[in-house]
């Protein structure tokens, strides 16, 4: 009994199994390369060892001017390549030309008219300083519409399929009521039946999509190892592509620095006495020469307590005491006289009376002299000047403020020239000497470099964590490294190596793994992931994942990861 029951729902159970498996399965490397991704235009692509075409056109009506649009890269670096001069006809037909016309770099549309609905090859004359070529566009296919509900289309065409194995799961279920059930099972038969007709149902059936990427489980938004990116996007955003081949490599020492301002990089002015200033002629971010008048400063110089109006001048004092005593004299004698007026003659009185007046005259004149004398040398004004060539920083003076005896005016800032202040540890100091290159790099995600030279080895300590401080000298003609801030010294050692390295900037990350993105075709990148070594300060050893013969992005990365995580 128990041996037929076993045997009786076997059949069940396989049905039950059958059902559930038909799982669709789409892969992700199905992203073609030809007409049809796009569903506004049709596409199709040329290329040569020079030139790379993609060719953008929609439906073509036959006897009719046609709009074509044709996008034109650098085959190697897939930069858009301006000014070229095009000729472009049909294969075939030597008689039928098109006319080309530039609308922007890499960019050019082309119209004319196809006189048959049929697959035409356009061929394309290109004359460019980098080389002229020959190259035909085939597949260009006049008459051919394009579907708008294609996708419908397909989508009810899968759902009819899934309809399909709902029915059959019915009509199987019902087949093993018939038969279990002359062994009155018809409970566990009718449980049979309900699950495998549910399980067959097109909400239980959804396909899959899989990765090339070992099929590992993802969260959030599933995405597979390329991403079509259309031609247009590629110029918008100048995504750059490299060859990857292998190349010589210098292994490198790390070491971690800050610029610093170079002998006579840094220019300080500052206030001689305290004082006012009255005129700027200088404004912050202002380019500046050495010696060049930047603000005037009225000094205030304070008379010590006790000095007279004349103390700044011995000679005028003794000449205003000299003043005082003769007019004193002068006085006396003419009172003298104006007392005696009755029997003193008269011109003895008028011409004392003149003595004394002319000597108080003398005396107000010399100390009207020393008072002018002592404000001049109390308001003498000061040309402040720039000590050295460069920009000047901020500063929060105006015409009117009043400032102190060595206060901080105005800083001016010369970033031709900068110095790179290294920390060294004993484990590097055999690699810091004047035969090894060294490079700076920024910190940050910028990616400059720069190379540097050795001026100065090791003179001091750092006491907080005894390394030695070690002075490079770099050009910085442009200001990019700005003083402050942090960078990365690389010394690159003299022996290399050939092994494969890509640029720094070709680097991105994804899920916390180190990746890059290939070129497949003129419109599809593929993601690889990567196992990095050693970086020279700006390139990057790749010790797995990527072989010689591809082209890598190296400009435009984060926005080919951009798309290819948002797909």
């Amino acid at each position: 009994m128990k041996l037929s029951a076993f045997l009786f729902s076997l059949p069940g159970i396989v049905m039950f199994l059958l059902c559930i498996t038909p799982h669709a399965a789409a892969h992700g490397d199905e992203i073609p390369t030809d007409p049809g991704v796009a569903k506004d235009h049709f596409t199709a692509y040329g290329q040569s060892d020079r030139y790379e075409l993609t060719l953008y056109y929609p439906e073509i009506t036959a006897g009719k001017e046609t709009h074509l649009v044709l996008f034109i890269a650098d085959y190697k670096s897939n930069r858009p390549v301006e000014g070229a001069e095009l000729k472009i006809g049909i294969t075939g037909d030597p008689k039928i030309n098109f006319e080309a016309t530039a609308l922007s770099p890499g960019v050019y549309e082309i119209h004319g008219i196809f006189p048959e609905n049929k697959a035409y090859t356009v061929t394309v004359k290109i004359s460019h300083p980098n080389g002229a070529d020959l190259i035909g566009i085939a597949g260009v296919e006049a008459g051919k519409t394009l579907h708008a509900g294609e996708t419908l289309h397909e989508a009810s065409h899968a759902e009819a399929g899934q309809w399909w194995w709902f029915l059959g799961g019915l009509l199987s279920g019902a087949l093993i009521v018939w038969f279990v059930g002359r062994r009155r099972r018809r409970v566990a038969t009718a449980v049979l039946l309900l699950a495998s007709a549910w399980f067959s149902a097109p909400t239980w059936n959804p396909a899959y999509a899989h990765g090339d990427d070992d099929h590992e489980h993802k969260t959030g938004n599933a995405y597979g190892k390329t991403v079509y990116t259309p031609k247009e996007t590629q110029f918008l955003f100048e995504i750059v592509t490299q060859p990857v081949v292998t190349g010589d490599y210098q292994p490198a020492t790390t070491m971690f620095g800050t610029i610093i301002p170079a002998s006579g990089g840094l220019g300080v002015v500052v206030a001689p006495q305290n004082g006012r200033i009255t005129r700027l002629n200088a404004g912050v971010g202002q380019v500046v020469r050495a010696g060049q008048a930047l603000a005037v400063l009225e000094q205030n110089i304070s008379m010590p307590e006790g000095v007279g109006v004349a103390g700044s001048n011995a000679a005028l004092a003794v000449q205003i005491e000299t003043a005082k005593v003769r007019e004193a004299a002068a006085e006396r004698e003419y009172a003298r006289l104006k007392k005696i007026e009755d029997i003193a003659a008269a011109k003895d009185v008028l011409a004392a009376e003149a003595a004394w007046r002319q000597a108080r005259s003398e005396r107000q004149t010399l100390e009207q002299k020393a008072i002018g004398a002592n404000a001049a040398a109390n308001r003498r004004t000061v040309v402040l000047t720039a000590p050295i060539s460069g920009v000047v920083g901020d500063f929060t003076l105006t015409p009117g403020a009043e400032v102190i005896a060595g206060q901080t005016l105005i800083t001016i800032t010369n970033l031709n020239k900068v110095y790179v202040e290294a920390q060294v540890y004993d484990r590097d100091v055999p690699v810091v000497h004047d035969g090894n290159k060294f490079i700076v790099t920024c910190s940050n995600d910028d990616h400059k470099s720069a190379e540097v030279r050795l001026i100065s080895p090791a003179q001091t300590m750092n006491p907080g964590n005894q390394s030695q401080r070690v002075l490079f000298e770099m050009d910085n003609p442009k200001g990019e490294f700005k003083i402050g801030e942090f960078v990365t010294v690389k010394a690159l050692n003299r022996q290399s190596s050939r092994q494969i390295t890509v640029p720094n900037a070709a680097i991105t990350e994804i899920n916390g793994k180190p990746a890059i993105f290939l070129k497949e075709s003129p419109e599809q990148f593929s993601l690889s992931y990567v196992q990095t070594g050693e970086d020279d300060g700006t390139r990057t050893l790749i010790l797995k994942g990527l072989e010689e013969g591809g082209k890598v992005v190296v400009n435009g990365a984060y926005e080919v990861k951009m798309m290819y995580l948002n797909q």
